[in-house]
């Protein structure tokens, strides 16, 4: 059942990376947000009901534009185009047998999206640009060398420079790869569980990602926080306890030592009303999180770092933590930065033949 959700993790990582592979090269990318997913399964060829016969039904997640900067996505002349397309063959069969899994129908079902209407393009808002990366790396060198950890030293610190770097790239800066991909607002807070940051207290902090969630986030979590400001001046982080929570880290995270043994921990948050006034949110808040997630995999190899996503993890014990006590605020998807421990087991080559 947790497929679903991993899937929908994933769809994220993979718009982010979309949108940074595009940035590389000079292009801009843009995530169709209003287009139905019964249009989006005409375009590729997924509402042949023949085909389901023998095969698995498929299902769309995300449509994505790519195209010059400064252009607008012509999504109605694509569509008019591709109706226009004749499909030929037949799916194949991926497997003899089928295993029914009703939950994942019925959330499909739920969080099946019809046509909406184009948000506009927000103005870029204009942002100092983030510290630069501890190593002297490319973005192809980066992306290329990056790699889930398996494991976490316990002992590596990475300092608060780096730290609120990291942070920065995290939000929903309009002119800039990944966030650029988006018209909605952030949706996606991270409450951060940092144990190993040279120049600030181990404890409890949170990224408040959209400013207009700030009041709502005080009034939902417990009253005793402090909500001190830290960092930089426009960097949105809130100091909200001063205690060594690598305990509660490993709790939270199944168990796991990589929750504790990591240089910081993170939860992501959002409101869950949202995807319950629009349910196809519900996919699209999960696509937020993949995408913070692939934004701090890259930003933690250029510090000289590693990161690595968490998709076992205790919600309701993160919510208690917080001090949650209703729905309000749900954590959907976990990540943890620190230095990483290689595992000898494993045998690796060159995935790319990489020019002099």
């Amino acid at each position: 059942m947790r497929a679903w959700r991993y899937c929908q993790h994933d769809c994220g990582h993979v718009i982010a990376a979309v949108s940074y592979a595009a940035a590389a090269l000079g292009w801009q990318t843009r995530l169709a947000e209003a287009v139905a997913d019964d249009a989006v399964a005409g375009l590729l060829g997924l509402d042949r009901s023949e085909d389901f016969g023998g095969a698995e039904a498929e299902a769309p997640d995300a449509l994505l534009w790519i195209g010059p900067p400064r252009s607008s996505p012509e999504l109605e002349r694509m569509r008019t185009a591709l109706e226009k397309a004749q499909w030929h063959g037949h799916a194949n069969q991926l497997s003899a047998g089928h295993v029914t899994w009703p939950d994942i129908d019925s959330i499909h079902i739920a969080t099946h999206k019809a046509h909406t209407r184009e948000r506009p393009s927000p103005d870029p808002q204009q942002r100092p640009s983030p510290a630069p990366p501890s190593l002297d790396l490319s973005f192809a060198a980066i992306a290329r060398q990056r790699r889930s950890a398996v494991n976490f030293d316990g002992t590596t610190f990475i300092t608060a420079a780096e730290f609120f770097s990291m942070l920065t790239c995290l939000l929903a800066r309009r002119d800039t790869p990944p966030w650029n991909v988006l018209t909605s607002p952030a949706a996606v807070h991270a409450a951060l569980l940092v144990h190993r940051v040279d120049g600030l207290e181990p404890g409890l902090y949170i990224l408040v990602r959209n400013h207009e969630a700030l009041a709502a986030l005080k009034q939902s979590l417990r009253p005793e926080w402090l909500w001190q400001k830290t960092g930089p001046d426009d960097l949105p982080l809130y100091f909200l306890l001063p205690y060594d929570l690598r305990a509660a880290a490993k709790s939270i995270c199944c168990h796991q030592d990589i929750g504790a043994d990591s240089c910081f921990a993170l939860a992501m948050i959002a409101r869950f009303e949202i995807a319950l006034k629009r349910p196809w949110c519900y996919r699209h808040l999960f696509w937020e999180c993949g995408m913070l997630g692939q934004t701090l995999y890259l930003e933690a190899e250029a510090a000289g770092v590693r990161a690595t996503g968490i998709g076992c993890f205790f919600d309701d014990e993160m919510h208690t933590l917080l001090g949650v006590k209703d729905r309000t605020w749900q954590s959907l998807y976990h990540f943890t930065v620190g230095g990483p421990v290689e595992d000898h087991r494993l045998s690796a080559s060159t995935p790319y033949e990489v020019p002099p």
